[in-house]
């Protein structure tokens, strides 16, 4: 299978200047969690709603929290997609080449296109609750990977969090 064969040619695009809470609205809107972002036509930076965003600034521009795009080939197979997603941490891919110039594979389109993962899978998806949405690989660990989910729950609590009756 072939990374043509499961990006999206029309990913949700916009640009670097648009404040947080606009970038939510888009997202929801178009019913997706990663927004591409874009100078022109071309896209600089990509941006995962729950990993970037989670503790943003509402009325900062997304531009400050995006990250560099990760690329690879329209024409690689979906394995080695999973493979760079995996080493670089990242959940979708800048795809270059195909019929419209570019467009973005995600971890979600490569599992609906009923790709299966390999040696990789450990970094694939969380290693405590199964899923492949918003998981990153353990720092230092190059096998285990959990979603910010799971994260968050095995962290601290947060300051104000209730922790139950006092003694």
């Amino acid at each position: 299978m072939r990374v043509a064969d499961v990006m999206s040619n029309k990913p949700v695009t916009i640009t670097p200047d648009v404040p947080v809470s606009e970038a939510f609205r888009v997202a929801s809107a178009y019913g997706v969690q990663h927004l591409v972002i874009t100078e022109g036509r071309l896209p600089i930076g990509v941006v995962c709603i729950r990993c970037d965003l989670a503790d943003a600034f509402p009325k900062r521009p997304v531009g400050q929290y995006m990250s560099q795009p990760v690329t690879i080939g329209a024409y690689e197979t979906a394995e080695h997609a999973s493979q760079k997603m995996c080493q670089k941490g990242v959940g979708a891919l800048i795809v270059r080449g195909g019929d419209a110039g570019w467009g973005i594979a995600t971890r979600g389109d490569l599992l609906r296109a009923g790709f299966q993962a390999g040696e990789e899978e450990g970094l694939f998806f969380c290693a405590a609750c199964g899923t492949h949405m918003h998981v990153h690989p353990v720092p230092g660990c190059e096998w285990v990977a959990f979603c910010v989910d799971c994260w968050d729950r095995a962290g601290p609590p947060r300051i104000g969090e209730d922790l139950g009756e006092s003694d």
